[in-house]
């Protein structure tokens, strides 16, 4: 049977559950993270599950506990910032940006996770824009709380403020 971004939505209680299939071929990799991406940006998530799985095609099954996009304007206002992934970048962001997916692809593979679970695209553009200088600016990215920037967060910000090399 040929693999495919399989993708099922069930209610559970006020919360939704949508499962992909992330196929680790390299025809299907790309537009497979860029769905769930584009879906994480879409809602309010609540918890993600993951399980690598190894078969003929080996694949990241993903499940995302969530709430509508409705629901999360009614649950609160957020004063975190937040652009979409195809917000216009200056020459410097694209590299910026570049620079941290190539580094998200590293992280994932040490940690055996999907790339989107370090940080979606999303994040690396607002990341990108931002500029953070501190630990502490973070805070102000939307998906950045405690555990990922206690995570992430130093190693992300020596990659976009490199210590510069003394002779």
């Amino acid at each position: 049977m040929p693999f495919q971004l399989i993708t099922n939505l069930t209610k559970i209680n006020a919360m939704k559950v949508k499962t992909f299939h992330i196929r680790l071929t390299k025809e299907h990799l790309e537009t497979d993270q860029e769905k769930v991406n584009n879906f994480l940006e879409s809602v309010t998530v609540r918890k993600t599950e993951t399980g690598l799985i190894e078969d003929e095609t080996n694949y990241w099954s993903v499940l995302v506990f969530y709430d509508d996009l409705q629901k999360k304007d009614q649950l609160k206002t957020s004063n975190k910032v937040s652009y979409a992934v195809n917000t216009e970048l200056t020459l410097e962001e694209k590299r910026m940006f570049e620079t941290l997916k190539q580094w998200r692809v590293i992280k994932a593979k040490e940690l055996r996770l999907p790339s989107f679970m370090i940080f979606n695209n999303a994040e690396l553009v607002t990341v990108s824009k931002v500029k953070p200088q501190q630990v502490e600016d973070l805070l102000s990215i939307k998906g950045f709380g405690d555990q990922k920037i206690t995570k992430f967060g130093k190693e992300l910000l020596d990659i976009m403020h490199p210590m510069p090399v003394q002779a």
